[in-house]
This record gives structure tokens, C-alpha cells and sequence, in this order.
């Protein structure tokens, strides 16, 4: 940063009183305040550095946004978690397949400009800082939080195709990258929204795996990092007997000692949502916002207004000093320059054009991503005659079209496009045929395609693995003797480990739209399966890139 901006900063710490320097430490979720009564009068009180939005339009959001800006001299930075487009979190804006399918679309050049309109959407509806993109590694297939949100097992391929969102997202001020989950997750089996989990890799071996993911972002310029419930017992120099480690966000060898010493990261830290049992159990409710600052954290995401009384009393007693405050404030403070918040030429987000078609871009990504795994039968392309009858099995949960999250896709565009082709095409969600059913009326098709939409994304919190709701088109063998079988996991992409009976398996890795039509362009071979395996498995399959 130059020398103007820096006195720039420097001048406005200075001028700030207690309340306004603790107050930008402070992350709202604006879910909790539909009334902007409230609202207002909470900001009178605490005058919040940022807020988090989700499920937004560009018009509710610049309500918030007014608000704060009314009563503070720092205008709000608004932060979002946008993991694949900016649909994510703005209603009527789509997403892309999830990131594991960019890990095997391999193409550095189309996730860069996936990013780049990514900020350029969010921006031109008022959205500053994103949570993502998710940096964790693919390691255990039964975890439980990463699974397709994360790009790949490889550090590698996970730095490559992470490096190029970080770039275009950034790409002329758009958007503040904040990468995540510090110091990384895809090794337990458990899930930080529940309980505290575990990274159980030495300081050595953590170096030339997450640590090399970290450092890769450093250098791409990614101007945050969400730290996790996440702990790392071998690097702690205590561990409860019966809590167990801290979580990386009370763990100031964690994120003093790792982050910015060893990785020399000097942007800013912002916790992951301390609602989270990772986080809340751990720590006395009255203690966490003090901990975590005194740990090295600087922004506090979901935070209350106790969290601010609580930091803020801190200081009075001379627990946290005002200097470690400013130390916090500061990085805020450089993170809104660098999002333009704090210049006079500030980014006209009413004059930004976006550079690039959503549903072109998304639709590329598919079509490299769709993964044959096995096609023992030969089966893939189908050969099929004209009006053909196909029955349609979807696994997953019964949706409910009012609580899905944009990113959860009804598996019904399949159906749509093979109807579209001539198909005659019976679908039906996996509990509400039973197999005597399956086994009256098999007979009568001439394909049978099996679609799990089973993932991070959309299942159970805690578990990714098949249920009774799933398996009964498998009972007595009934689905596995008709002669045209093919499952597509349009989720957890290693379905095999479970069903390894399966003769034809491929991955799709996103429940998207776009994915869904991709499938049917390589099932019938209106184009080659393009993918590369991001993952491995052993026993099974091995990654490709």
C-alpha cells in the first residue's frame, strides 16, 4: 500500500473512539434482523464494521448498507459465502457446478473467468467481500463438509484452479477473495458445525500440503482468510483432557503462529461463524469474541452485540490492549481500501458491465467436468431407438423447494432433456417406489439411469453415506439384472466405495442444472466425457490430474 493510503488509515485510526474501533471488528448476520427498526437502533449502538448477507436481492441489501453508513464514518464492507457464482447468495442469479467439478474440467482459463464475473455480479449488487474460494483438501471421502465444495485431493490441482477464481474475482477491485477453511479441513470425518474437528498432520506435513495451498493464495493476492473450528493437536502446546484441541479460531499458534508467522499472511483474518458448536462449546459464551481476538483474530463473523461489549470491556480492563484493537482495525481498515470502500473514486457499481454470459460459463464447465468412471458394459453411449422408455431412480432427501439453498437442484432437468430427444421418460424419488414395484415394472424399459444427489451441499450435516431411503432399488439385486443400469452421482463423487457392484458409474460432481444437461449430451453420445478425475480412490479409481 503506498504511503497517502497508509497515513490515510493511520489518521482514521487515530480519530476513532473505542466503540468505533471495536465496532469494526464486528461481523452481523443480517438473517437475524428482518426488522430495520432493530436494526438501526443495534447499529446506533455498535456501528458494525460489515455484515453478511444470503438468500439477498441488490435493493435489500442497500437497506443494511444505508443504515450502517448513516451512523458510522467507515462505510460497511458486505461479505457473502459465494463458493460457485454469485447465485449463491442473490436471488434470480444462477451458480456453477460445484468447485469439485472445476477440478475436473481442469481449465484454469474458464475458472478465471468464472471468478471474474462472479465480482463483477456481486458488485454490481452491493456485495464486497466473499468467503471463498474453499481451499480445504479432499482427503477422507466421509468427510462430511468438504466433499464437492472442495476442488480436489491433489494441494496442487486445489492451488491451481484456487489461484485462478482468487485472480479473476479480484480482477480490477471487484471483490475481497477470502479463502477458507485455515488451517484446513477434508481430513476428520466430522463436521466443525457440530463439534471441534481435527487436523491431525504434523507441522511438516501440514507445510507441504494445506500449508502449500495457503501460500499459494498469499501469492495470488488474496486479501483474507477465513479461519475454522478446526484443530491442530500435534502443534498445540496443551490439549484439554477432555475438551480435546482448541479450534484454529482460539488458537493463537494457529493463527498467529502458522498464518502470519510461518506464512507470512498480513491481510485479514475473519473467523468462521462463531454460532458454530466448533467454536461455541469450546469456550465460555462471554469469553469467545475476547479469546479469539487475543488468539490473532481480526473480523468476527455472526457476532452479537455481547461480542462487542465483551471486547470492548476487555480493553477497559486492560486484558486487550488498544493497540492489539488498532492491530485488528487496521487490516479491516486496508481491506476496504483494497475494495475501493474508502477512496474517492470508489467503484460506480450502478456503471459495472459484466463481462460474461452466467449460464455460457457454467455450461462449459460441465461439459469438460462429467466423469465416466466405469463402463464395463459398453453401455455409454446408449443406443437407444426412438421413443425408448426410460425409468429415472433419484436418491436423495425430500426436498423442500422453500428451505433449499440456490446451490440444491431439483433432478429434474435430466428428465426434461430426454423427454426433449424423443424419450418416454418415468422418474421417481428413490422411497416413493418400492422394489417390488421396480421388479413388477423393470421389464417395461429399456434404460434404467440411477441419480444420487448426495453431498456436502444437500444431505444430512453428519453423514454422506447410503440410507435405508436409498438402497431399496438394490434389495434382492432387483435394479442390477436389467441389462441397461447406469448410476450418475451428481454429488460425493466415491458412491463406488458403498455400491461397488455398480458396472456403470460415472461423476457428475454438481447437482447444477448445467451438469444435469451435460450428462445427457455424453449418455448419448452427443459428446465425449471430458472429465478428469480430481480425486481418488483407492481400490477404485485414481485421480487424473
Amino acid at each position: 500500500m503506498n504511503t497517502g493510503r497508509e497515513e490515510f488509515i493511520e489518521k482514521l485510526l487515530d480519530e476513532m473512539t473505542l466503540d468505533e474501533l471495536c465496532g469494526q471488528l464486528i461481523n452481523f448476520n443480517v438473517a437475524g434482523y428482518k426488522d430495520l427498526g432493530e436494526f438501526e437502533e443495534l447499529v446506533k449502538r455498535v456501528k458494525p464494521g460489515a455484515i453478511f448477507v444470503t438468500k439477498q436481492t441488490k435493493d435489500s441489501i442497500k437497506k443494511y448498507v444505508d443504515i450502517i453508513n448513516k451512523h458510522t464514518k467507515v462505510p460497511a464492507i458486505v461479505s457473502a459465502d459465494i463458493e460457485n457464482g454469485a447465485g449463491c447468495c442473490l436471488l434470480d442469479e444462477e451458480v456453477f457446478p460445484d468447485p469439485m467439478a472445476w477440478g475436473a474440467a481442469d481449465d484454469v482459463e474458464l475458472i478465471e473467468r468464472a471468478g471474474r464475473v462472479t465480482g463483477e455480479i456481486c458488485r454490481k449488487n452491493g456485495i464486497h467481500w466473499n468467503f471463498a474460494p474453499i481451499v480445504d483438501i479432499s482427503y477422507n471421502k466421509d468427510n462430511p463438509v468438504v466433499n464437492t465444495r472442495g476442488i480436489s485431493d491433489s494441494p496442487e490441482q486445489v492451488a491451481k484452479i484456487a489461484s485462478a477464481y482468487v485472480r479473476g474475482m479480484q480482477e480490477n477491485g471487484m471483490m475481497i477473495a477470502g479463502c477458507k477453511h485455515f488451517p484446513g479441513d477434508g481430513l476428520d470425518d466430522r463436521n466443525q458445525h457440530f463439534c471441534t474437528t481435527v487436523n491431525p498432520l504434523t507441522k511438516e506435513e501440514w507445510l507441504k500440503t494445506f500449508g502449500y495451498v495457503y501460500k499459494k493464495m498469499i501469492e495470488a493476492g488474496a486479501a483474507s482468510v477465513m479461519v475454522g473450528h478446526i484443530g491442530m493437536p500435534l502443534i498445540e502446546d496443551e490439549v484439554d483432557p477432555i475438551l480435546g484441541t482448541k479450534p484454529g479460531t482460539l488458537s493463537y499458534n494457529i493463527m498467529t503462529g502458522l498464518l502470519r508467522e510461518t506464512l507470512g499472511f498480513e491481510g485479514c483474518i475473519v473467523s468462521d461463524a462463531m454460532a458454530m458448536v466448533g467454536a461455541c462449546s469450546m469456550c465460555p459464551p462471554e469469553r469467545l469474541a475476547i479469546e479469539y481476538i487475543k488468539a490473532g483474530g481480526d473480523s468476527i463473523l455472526f457476532a452479537l452485540e455481547s461480542d462487542f461489549n465483551n471486547v470492548r470491556q476487555a480493553v477497559l480492563d486492560g486484558e486487550i490492549s488498544i493497540e492489539r484493537i488498532k492491530e485488528s482495525v487496521r487490516r479491516v481498515l486496508v481491506m476496504k481500501m483494497r475494495a475501493g470502500l474508502l477512496d474517492e473514486n470508489a467503484v460506480d457499481e450502478d456503471k459495472i458491465e459484466v463481462s460474461g454470459s452466467v449460464p455460457e460459463i457454467a455450461q462449459e464447465i460441465a461439459d469438460k467436468s462429467i466423469t465416466v468412471i466405469r463402463n464395463s458394459q459398453n453401455l455409454i453411449p446408449l443406443n437407444l431407438k426412438a421413443g425408448a422408455k426410460i425409468l429415472m431412480i433419484n436418491f436423495h432427501r425430500q426436498e423442500d423447494p422453500s428451505k433449499n439453498a440456490p446451490y440444491i437442484k431439483s433432478m429434474t432437468v435430466i428428465k426434461e432433456e430426454l423427454e426433449a430427444r424423443g424419450f418416454k421418460v418415468d422418474s421417481y424419488l428413490a422411497p416413493e417406489i418400492s422394489h417390488y414395484e421396480i421388479e413388477k415394472r423393470k421389464g417395461d424399459y429399456d434404460c434404467i439411469l440411477l441419480n444420487a444427489r448426495i453431498s456436502s451441499r444437500d444431505y444430512l450435516g453428519g453423514t454422506l453415506r447410503i440410507n435405508w431411503d436409498n438402497i431399496m432399488p438394490f434389495w434382492r439385486g432387483i435394479v442390477l439384472d436389467h441389462p441397461c443400469v447406469i448410476f450418475t452421482s451428481f454429488g460425493d463423487p466415491y458412491k463406488l466405495y458403498e455400491l461397488p457392484f455398480l458396472r456403470t458409474y460415472v461423476n457428475a460432481y454438481s447437482s447444477a442444472y448445467y451438469s444435469q444437461r451435460a450428462l445427457v449430451k455424453v449418455l448419448l453420445g452427443e459428446k465425449e466425457a471430458e472429465g478428469k478425475s480430481p480425486v481418488a480412490l483407492d481400490g477404485f479409481f485414481k485421480r487424473e490430474v
